[in-house]
């Protein structure tokens, strides 16, 4: 019984600290402004933004369970299930 309390008490923290690294859930329409949602632009969005416009935005690859910053992507916007920035 000593043993398994040591590691409840080792281990516990461990699976708490580790579920806060990922990244938020998706959608979140409280909390994020979405340009796009898997295959469409959200209103009043029609295009992706271009220039220093991409700077505020985050593109978010799910097969890789990543976010992106959008001003380093250059193309192939498509792959990506939703570009999001925090709400203002």
């Amino acid at each position: 019984m000593h043993r398994g309390l040591i590691r409840i008490a080792v281990l516990a923290p461990l699976g708490l600290s580790a579920g806060a690294c990922y990244g938020p859930q998706h959608p979140d329409y409280a909390r994020y402004e979405y340009l796009y949602v898997d295959g469409a632009f959200q209103r009043p969005y029609t295009e992706f933004p271009s220039g220093t416009q991409r700077g505020g935005w985050k593109c978010y690859d799910a097969r890789v369970s990543r976010e992106f910053d959008c001003t380093f992507v250059r193309g192939g916007w498509d792959q990506y299930q939703f570009i999001y920035r925090p709400r203002r």
